[in-house]
């Protein structure tokens, strides 16, 4: 018998509010990307946001919502080696996603072609992080679950790219992060509803337990929001910025007059 939920429902709130965080320090991070008009620092602040939204919103959402997969009478075990590139997939799928549409002119057919190929990526990085578990049963996915599972990745990494690039009121980010929360659960779960379990697989499980994973990730993803958290708190606001430019225009502005009087 598959368990979903095998330490109690406590995973399913714990997974939405870890991607409704890295989402919203993602839609944070992306705005501030999108006041830099030099493609060398709006790809950096880019990528950053693809760190949170996809390393903390999606990949990190995942591991703890596998925490309350089970398998009653079975063995299952974690490659860590497996477990981690996933992690680098997500991460890098919406950095590709976010730098399509963040760099050059933004239009539409972009967002498109940057949604369909990041949902993709998600929802490859979620089969791969089944792909790193060692059973002793035999483990399949349903067809019809992993379609409906890659669509409304596609349809979540769509939404989550135009909301970086559109919205500017920080009230509303909160919102938003929400409805990429809730699109990415609803990706996961899809998927997982459709694992099917077979007869004993005759090979013995190997890798990690995901018990033994809980503190690296928890210690990890804790210094990474404090860095993401750190990093959106200090990056300057828009009517800084126009100071500083200002300030650098009235700046040059002396220094030419000064090179015309000598």
């Amino acid at each position: 018998m598959i368990e979903h939920f095998s330490h109690g429902y406590i995973t399913l709130p714990l997974a939405f509010l870890v991607s409704m965080t890295g989402s919203t320090l993602g839609l944070l991070v992306a705005r501030h990307a999108r006041r830099h008009d030099r493609p060398g620092k709006r790809a950096l602040w880019l990528s950053i946001a693809a760190f949170a939204i996809g390393g903390t919103g999606i990949w990190v959402m995942h591991f703890v919502a596998m925490l309350g997969f089970n398998i009653q009478n079975a063995t299952l075990l974690y490659d860590p080696l497996e477990t981690a590139l996933s992690a680098v997939v997500a991460i890098a799928v919406v950095a590709c996603g976010l730098l399509i549409i963040g760099l050059g002119q933004y239009s539409r057919l972009k967002l498109a072609l940057a949604g369909l190929f990041t949902g993709v990526g998600v929802a490859a990085m979620h089969y791969m992080g089944m792909a790193a578990v060692s059973a002793d049963v035999v483990l399949t996915h349903n067809r019809g679950y992993v379609v409906a599972a890659v669509l409304i990745a596609i349809v979540a990494a769509t939404t989550a790219l135009w909301l970086s690039w559109t919205l500017e009121r920080t009230s509303m980010m909160w919102l938003a992060a929400i409805v990429m929360a809730l699109a990415v659960n609803l990706m996961h779960y899809t998927a997982m509803f459709g694992v099917e379990v077979g007869g004993e697989s005759g090979l013995d499980a190997h890798g990690a337990h995901s018990i033994d994973l809980i503190f690296p990730m928890a210690t990890l993803t804790a210094i990474v929001l404090l860095v993401l958290i750190y990093t959106v708190v200090t990056v300057p606001s828009e009517e800084e910025l126009r100071t500083e430019a200002r300030m650098a225009s009235i700046e040059e502005g002396f220094r030419s007059a000064d090179r015309a009087a000598k």
